[in-house]
């Protein structure tokens, strides 16, 4: 009865964890399932309760199987429990597990805590497919998948939301568990990019629902896949969440939905072009992607953003970063005059951007160095001198602060 809480769903992940650097955690649902869960059943045309064990739920058939003394095995129908007289199942974690758990809420965490909880949470989680008004556990199972969060335990975390049924528990109410599921895809990307496989398996068990918040939480883990220069990953979710949210035409994220995908074709195709030029072999992937941005691009150019707009400068980048593709590729063929005129080009759009944005848009620090690097390359090295000094000043205790720095080093002595 229980093996039917393993789905074809949750084999997949099993193969994406096996296959992946995201470690399998132990299969605790299988080593704590035994022996079921003691509640009392309340009763709809009775006001006495009665002693039961529940041993398992097959969600998929409706049914949950328990015992009771007197009554031997019972197979109870999920969706007809009122038919049944059942009102509900009480439920009471013993008083250890109380105290843990109230450990667990308070942020008062230690390993010792989950270790002590293991035993008697993954016993009642596997009835977390039970509506809250018949069998009130959802609360403290989230409270200890939440600790798991908070204790950086990523795979067990991983693990354990991977096997349960979120979109069945989005309808019960409870979200939290899928909200719980998409801050930890974020937590395991950057803190380890190579688990971007496994994350992005468990994010296709999440449903996006028709909402800004939903949008944004979603949004942010497609940005941190980018971020991680995980480009084809990245372009795979702006595609899953650009529909859902062009049905709102006035969505604030429809068109950054648009602009992203250019960038990373064209990040891509910065990766592929080196390689191409040493081996034909890539040619035609590099050539894929820079056509790809390129039409992204003309896309974008039917309808800009509006200047008012944040996604209007990096607009003006997406525009600079093709003008610069374009200059090197001239530049690699010997023809100084186009390749100049392209980096020219790449300043006045980058410049445009530049000036109509704000200190706080993550694509200026990018922007700012575009500029820089083309003054360069028009041996304007006083202007390139100024920009990166400005990304000193702007962008202290960051990657770019860094890069400004040895760029910096390297122009000649004024």
């Amino acid at each position: 009865m229980i093996k039917n809480f393993c789905s074809k769903g949750w084999l997949f992940i099993v193969a994406v964890l096996c296959s992946s650097t995201v470690s399998a955690a132990e299969d605790y649902f299988k080593k704590y399932a035994g022996g079921g869960i003691p509640v009392k059943v309340h009763y709809l045309k009775s006001a006495a309760t009665k002693p039961m064990k529940l041993l398992g739920i097959d969600s998929a058939r409706g049914i949950i199987y328990a015992e009771m003394e007197g009554a031997g095995r019972l197979e109870l129908e999920l969706r007809g429990l009122q038919r049944q007289n059942i009102k509900k199942f009480e439920f009471n974690w013993s008083r250890n597990a109380k105290t843990y758990l109230n450990y667990l809420s308070n942020e008062q965490y230690d390993p010792r805590v989950l270790t002590a909880l293991r035993p008697e949470v993954y016993k009642v989680m596997l009835f977390l497919d039970m509506p809250f008004e018949y069998l009130a556990i959802h609360d403290d199972c989230l409270t200890y998948v939440k600790g798991l969060l908070g204790m950086e335990q990523y795979n067990e975390a991983f693990y354990l939301l991977s096997r349960l049924n979120l979109s069945r528990l989005d309808g019960y109410g409870y979200r939290d568990f899928s909200e719980a599921a998409l801050e930890l895809c974020g937590k395991m990307i950057v803190s380890n990019p190579d688990s971007a496989k496994a994350s992005r398996a468990l994010l296709q068990r999440i449903s996006i629902r028709d909402n800004s918040a939903d949008h944004a939480s979603y949004l942010r883990l497609a940005d941190s896949l980018r971020n991680q220069g995980l480009y084809t990953e990245a372009i795979s979710e702006y595609a899953r969440l650009g529909p859902i949210v062009a049905k709102d035409p006035n969505s604030p994220y429809n068109k950054i939905l648009e602009i992203w995908p250019v960038y990373c074709y064209m990040k891509l195709y910065e990766v592929y072009a080196p390689a191409a030029a040493k081996d034909k072999r890539y040619a035609a992937a590099a050539g894929k992607m820079f056509n790809s941005a390129v039409q992204g691009l003309k896309k974008l150019d039917e309808e800009p953003p509006a200047r008012n707009t944040n996604e209007y400068s990096l607009y003006k980048l997406l525009r600079s970063l093709l003008r610069v593709q374009y200059a090197r590729q001239f530049e690699a063929r010997g023809d100084e005059f186009k390749s100049a005129d392209y980096y020219r080009q790449s300043v006045l759009e980058v410049t445009e951007g530049i000036v109509n944005a704000r200190i706080g848009l993550d694509w200026l620090p990018e922007s700012l160095m575009m500029a820089g690097d083309a003054y360069e390359k028009l041996e304007l090295q006083e202007a390139a001198r100024n920009v990166y000094n400005q990304i000193k000043v702007f962008f202290p205790k960051t990657k770019w602060e860094k890069m400004s720095i040895e760029r910096l080093a390297k122009l000649p002595q004024s």
